[in-house]
């Protein structure tokens, strides 16, 4: 049997496997309740890109019947109807799509518990302080709708990534690295500390985080980045300018050796995580 043909038959059992998956079903959510759901969504609304990415890598996206406003949405959702921004998505918009599952939605605004209360199944994952926390997003995304084996080959996908990224960048003298966010010229920026998943791509690929001993996400001032003197600074692209053109940084390594590099803050927390890690290692270490 030709390779193709093979291909063909495999990923056909694959569906057939995922089609099978009996209901109800019940996952796990983010504030450790038991979510029940009794039967395959078929009219699936996500207020937040991770899920809208989840879904679509999972070959479930021609389910999704609306989506919240966010700038990090994937292309392929652009035409979809809209049920508000992500932060603050409208209930009355999603309750009248009558939809089977909607994911992303938490009680910040009440949202979650007016949903619940119109008999609609919401799940919504930890928040993402790991590589762990995005697994456990999308083993319990794929488990609700169906896919729990298509679920767990994408998990295996990111992680053997992460396991080879990880392998080539054991070395003695690890990088000193900062990952900030600088939303200002002026105002001093927000570093990712311990506990975050900043932190620990940063590890996986071969830094060390000059942070590493602050928790979460606190700002940190201009004097406090200067004495900790890192390598190499990881931002958003559309903040490099904020860090690059501050003249209280200008004699900072980083800034001195042009080692400033963009990654797009959403692709941290997304299914892109790989592809991220693998371009922090090599930005890293680029003699290899």
């Amino acid at each position: 049997m030709k390779a193709s043909a093979v291909i063909v038959v495999v990923v056909g059992l694959l569906g057939l496997v995922a089609w099978a998956q009996t209901y109800p079903v019940s996952v796990v959510d983010d504030r450790g309740m038991q979510i029940t759901i009794a039967g395959r969504p078929e009219r699936i609304i996500s207020i937040g890109a991770l899920y809208t990415e989840i879904l679509i890598d999972l070959g479930a996206g021609d389910r999704l019947v609306a989506v919240a406003d966010s700038p990090d949405n994937p292309q392929v959702v652009a035409g979809l109807a809209s049920v508000g921004p992500s932060y603050a998505p409208n209930v009355e918009v999603i309750l009248s799509l009558h939809p089977d599952l909607v994911l992303g939605a938490t009680d910040w605004g009440g949202e979650r518990p007016a949903l619940e209360e119109a008999g609609v199944s919401v799940l919504s994952g930890p928040i993402l302080t790991g590589l762990p926390d995005l697994f456990a997003a999308i083993r319990a995304v794929g488990t609700a709708v169906g896919l729990s084996d298509v679920a767990e080959a994408l998990i295996g996908r990111i992680a053997e990534v992460s396991i080879g990224v990880e392998s080539t960048a054991l070395r003695p003298i690890r990088v000193r690295t900062a990952f900030l966010y600088a939303g200002s010229a002026n105002a001093p920026p927000y570093a990712a500390g311990g506990g975050t998943i900043e932190n620990e791509l940063i590890l996986r690929a071969g830094g060390q985080n000059v942070f590493a001993d602050v928790d979460g996400f606190p700002q940190v001032s201009f004097e406090a980045i200067i004495s900790r003197s890192p390598e190499v600074i990881f931002t958003d692209p559309s903040q490099i300018v904020n860090i690059t053109g501050n003249p209280l940084l200008e004699g900072i390594s980083a800034v001195t050796d042009g080692r400033v590099h963009g990654i797009k803050a959403s692709h941290v927390t997304s299914t892109k995580v790989a592809d991220v890690l693998q371009a922090m290692a090599s930005l890293l270490h680029p003699q290899g």
